[in-house]
């Protein structure tokens, strides 16, 4: 006569199995989490209706290229802007549906046309909406290449490329916000040189020059 298994082998093969269930669990949890978070409104907004901190929260999504280009991942971008047309509570917030001087107070916006190669490849999860980059030029001096940072804290405010641009163009153009200071310094570089775009997203906030 074959003997049944004894408590103890039910009991560990019950844990194997809810380990192993747990294990899985975890595994396909983190390859659905979005690594991103984007801006939504938080309540019913009006048209004409001015936003602030209150009214906005950043919620992970997995968004497609397209509407990371036009999404925003920092809240301080939209602290001010006035709503374009009625947004219902949880929708996310596109450039489309705000109006205000993008970047934050006290800047201007400037547009670089760019090779891919200089501005991170034009990859949305790089150069996005919001992100803070560094404007960096190189030139010849003396018969040597040299580089020079023209404006060290740029926030980006649209990225056009391929079909979004007229005459569907392969480079990109890149609509930055900068202190009104920086506005000379990155229009001679770009005419002088090559300029590229280094992210500097999460880094601590420049204190100088």
């Amino acid at each position: 006569m074959r003997r049944l298994p004894g408590g103890r082998a039910v009991v560990g093969g019950f844990l194997v199995a809810v380990s192993a269930v747990g294990v899985f669990a975890a595994y396909t949890d983190a390859l659905s989490s979005p690594d991103r978070s984007y801006a939504v409104v938080t309540a019913d907004v009006v048209a004409g209706e001015r936003l602030s901190g209150a009214d906005l929260a950043l919620v992970p999504l997995d968004l497609p290229p397209d509407q990371q280009r036009v999404a925003f991942a920092d809240l301080a971008l939209l602290d001010g802007a006035t709503a374009l047309a009625p947004m219902t509570a949880g929708q996310l917030v596109q450039s489309g549906d705000v109006a205000k001087p993008a970047g934050g107070a006290n800047r201007a916006q400037i547009s670089l046309s760019l090779d891919p190669g200089n501005a991170l490849g034009g990859d949305p999860g790089l150069l996005g909406a919001g992100e803070r980059v560094r404007v960096i030029a190189t030139f010849t001096q003396a018969g040597a290449p040299a580089t020079e940072t023209v404006s060290q804290d740029a926030t980006v405010v649209r990225v056009l490329g391929g079909s979004d641009q007229l005459g569907g163009s392969s480079g990109l153009t890149v609509v930055l916000a900068v202190p009104p200071g920086d506005l000379e310094p990155i229009a001679g570089a770009a005419a002088a040189g090559v300029v590229s775009l280094a992210r500097t997203t999460g880094l601590a906030e420049p204190t100088g020059p």
